[in-house]
C-alpha cells in the first residue's frame, strides 16, 4: 500500500509540473493552431508558425533555422504560462524544442 501511495504521489507531482506548448500561424497566438505538445526537449516542426504559448508552467524555447533542430539557434524564455510569444528573429524558423 505504501509503495502504491508513493508512486501515485510522484506521478501526480510530475503531471502538475509538466508544461506543454502550442504554436500558431499568426503573430499573436491567432490563426491556425498547431498541436499541443510536451515541453520535454523533443524537436518539433515550426514551419509556418509565428508565435507560441507555453501552458502549465514556464518553458525555455529554442528555435532553429534548420531541420531536426540544427543550424542557427534563437533562445526565448523562460516564458510564463499563458503568455503569447511572438517569434520575430528576422529569418525563417523550421524547428523548435521546449524544455
Amino acid at each position: 500500500m505504501q509503495l502504491t501511495t508513493t508512486f501515485l504521489a510522484v506521478l501526480f507531482a510530475i503531471q502538475v509540473n509538466a508544461q506543454n506548448i502550442i504554436a500558431w500561424s499568426g503573430s499573436t497566438c491567432n490563426g491556425a493552431e498547431g498541436l499541443e505538445v510536451a515541453c520535454d526537449g523533443t524537436c518539433f516542426d515550426f514551419t509556418g508558425r509565428h508565435s507560441y504559448e507555453v501552458l502549465g508552467g514556464t518553458g525555455t524555447v529554442e528555435l532553429y533555422v534548420g531541420a531536426d533542430c540544427t543550424g542557427e539557434q534563437f533562445t526565448f524564455g523562460p516564458d510564463p504560462s499563458g503568455e503569447c510569444i511572438n517569434v520575430n528573429t528576422g529569418t525563417s524558423i523550421s524547428t523548435f524544442r521546449c524544455t
